[in-house]
């Protein structure tokens, strides 16, 4: 009778195996998402705009999780290709804000000054992309989302 139950429970262990194994193998030899090095329009669109949170108006941030993003100085001196500014500290944003963001290539930082997301290049200051997360200007007939070494985007 022993014999029967010990066949019955690898029966059934050879069997969720072999169900595992011909579910697993899409999902093994699917493709990874594409690291992007620049910021995307889902980054900016991930964003909640002109809401209160405690009481306060905010411009920009992340509505769920109570983050108001202020303005700073030094972000009219962001722009591709130059440096982070030497006054400011090495400043990643904060992990739900990089939750919010599409994912980016493993030699890129996402980091916050104010109301703009930054692209830095890993162990450097070196800004590789700009978005300023206030509402979009527009540039002739189009929305300018973010920044790119090569000049204005629209993403």
């Amino acid at each position: 009778m022993s014999w029967k139950i010990e066949a019955g429970i690898a029966a059934l262990a050879l069997s969720t195996a072999a169900l595992w194994v011909s579910n697993a193998e899409p999902v093994l030899n699917e493709h990874l998402p594409e690291r992007l090095d620049h910021f995307s329009r889902g980054d900016y669109l991930s964003f909640d705009r002109d809401f209160t949170s405690g009481g306060v108006h905010c411009d920009v941030g992340v509505q769920r999780k109570d983050i108001c993003f202020g303005e700073s100085p030094f972000e009219k001196a962001l722009k591709p290709g130059a440096d982070v500014p030497a006054k400011l500290p090495d400043m990643p944003a904060e992990f739900s804000i990089i939750l919010n963001t599409d994912l980016k290539d493993e030699n890129l930082e996402t980091w916050r000054i104010g109301c703009s997301l930054v692209l830095v290049r890993s162990g450097t200051r070196e800004i590789v992309d700009v978005m300023k997360l206030e509402a979009p200007y527009r540039k002739g007939d189009v929305s300018v989302l973010a920044y790119k070494a090569i000049g204005a985007d629209t993403r």
